[in-house]
């Protein structure tokens, strides 16, 4: 945090002459850990921060959170990004406890019949409920992520999993520096995502379950303890081409 309050005295903004950064990261994928971290780092280094869902930045925005990945990314002009990626089927888990609770406007929202989409879930046993959580994950994501190019050299591809090991120092470094960043401004992004991992933002172990938390468990493979064979069959015929895209 000291190095974070005098950080803009130091930095000066190179915001006219920088391609776009961005992070593009998907629901229960550490949106709300990126959030914290590229709010402040923005503010550190006086670049223009933007939070986005699925709509385009503001062209005058130079650091970018793309909550969903939904990004276009020629119309960006010159960029250069992060994507993190998770194991769509604990994405699908995780999606699952989270919007059996969650105050999120849209699961509120009622549909044709009068029924919002929390309803249903928590209407429905634990079997269906996920059978409808994987339909909402093929809606929402099956397409975005089968064209997303995975060989673009400007973009790194992390893996959620990493971010999460023992050697994620490491990886907080490879982020910052492909991201363009050096010295005290490298510095400042890697302090950052030490500051707001998992552990120092809940106060539980990774694994250790909270209900009713954004941040439920956080654990890798976790879908082997909540899928059945026949949710499985399902994520293979609808999601397999993603699956093996992404090596899970």
């Amino acid at each position: 945090m000291a190095r974070l309050l005098g950080s803009r005295l130091r930095f000066r903004s190179q915001a006219a002459d920088t391609p776009v950064l961005f992070v593009a990261t998907h629901h229960k994928v550490m949106t709300t850990y990126f959030t914290a971290v590229l709010r402040l780092l923005g503010a550190g280094v006086n670049l223009p921060y933007q939070k986005v869902h699925v709509e385009q930045p503001a062209p005058t925005s130079r650091l970018v959170l793309s909550m969903h990945g939904k990004l276009d990314l020629p119309a960006l002009g010159a960029y250069r990004g992060v994507h993190v990626m998770r194991d769509p089927r604990d994405m699908i888990v995780s999606g699952y406890h989270y919007h059996k609770w969650t105050h999120e406007a849209w699961v509120h929202r009622p549909d044709d019949n009068g029924q919002t989409y929390q309803q249903k879930l928590n209407e429905a046993d634990k079997y269906h409920g996920l059978f409808l959580e994987i339909d909402h994950f093929i809606f929402f994501y099956r397409d975005t992520l089968m064209h997303w190019n995975i060989a673009d050299p400007d973009v790194l591809e992390v893996a959620y999993g990493d971010l999460m090991g023992p050697d994620r120092d490491q990886l907080y470094h490879m982020i910052f520096e492909h991201l363009g960043f050096e010295g005290r401004q490298l510095a400042l992004g890697v302090d950052l995502m030490r500051l707001f991992e998992a552990k120092n933002r809940t106060g539980r172990r990774k694994g250790e379950v909270s209900a009713k938390s954004h941040l439920r468990s956080g654990k890798s493979g976790q879908w082997r303890d909540e899928l059945e064979d026949d949710h499985l069959a399902y994520i293979e015929r609808e999601l397999g081409p993603v699956l093996r895209k992404f090596g899970y």
